[in-house]
């Protein structure tokens, strides 16, 4: 009978879905030369590169957007001038689920639904929609994430914590455990 019962838990711990605790959304992001060039936009600036200590720029976007298209001409017009203060990461969220769950994350997370794209994050500001009018209030938000010394990645941060294991984690599945050991434990009680 003890076999039946170590075979049973056994098995009932390979049946457990362990994969999906602890694994990180893969989202798929394009930076400014790549973003770009995906929309047909000429990137003319070698010496452009994306590295640490910029102020991010976090674009959530669709594939032929107009107002989307509109904002990555602005970056790319000022990235010769002020490009060593940003990097741009682009995520596509027509076509790509994943990535279309950050933004819905992202935009509860600072309290105002997205309610379409473009959707930009800079630091602790965003605007939902693009227009030129909002050229130098972006500008201004990305010198003041460049001039930061503590980023405020809120995106960075929501992608870091889906992979981080919290103690609910394990709680589950050896909460689930210990109840079928004490149902094996009072069936065996029950059989005298």
């Amino acid at each position: 009978m003890k076999k039946k019962i170590i075979l049973l838990v056994l098995g009932s711990i390979l049946m457990f879905p362990w994969n999906v605790w602890g694994k990180e959304k893969e989202y798929s992001s394009l930076g400014l030369k790549e973003t770009c060039e995906s929309e047909g936009i000429l990137f003319s600036h070698p010496n452009y590169q994306e590295q640490e200590g910029k102020a991010n720029i976090y674009l959530f976007r669709g594939s032929g957007c107009e107002h989307c298209y509109q904002f990555l001409t602005y970056l790319e017009a000022i990235t010769e001038k002020y490009g060593e203060t940003f990097n741009l990461i682009s995520y596509e969220v027509w076509q790509n689920e994943n990535n279309y769950q950050l933004m819905e994350k992202v935009s509860k997370k600072l309290g105002e639904k997205a309610n379409g794209v473009p959707y930009i994050v800079i630091g602790k500001h965003f605007w939902a929609g693009y227009s030129e009018s909002l050229n130098e209030e972006i500008f201004q938000a990305i010198e003041e994430e460049y001039q930061n010394k503590n980023k405020n990645d809120i995106v960075s941060k929501i992608i870091q914590e889906e992979g981080t294991l919290k103690s609910i984690d394990f709680i589950i599945p050896i909460s689930f455990l210990f109840l079928i050991f004490l149902l094996f434990y009072a069936r065996n009680k029950t059989k005298i």
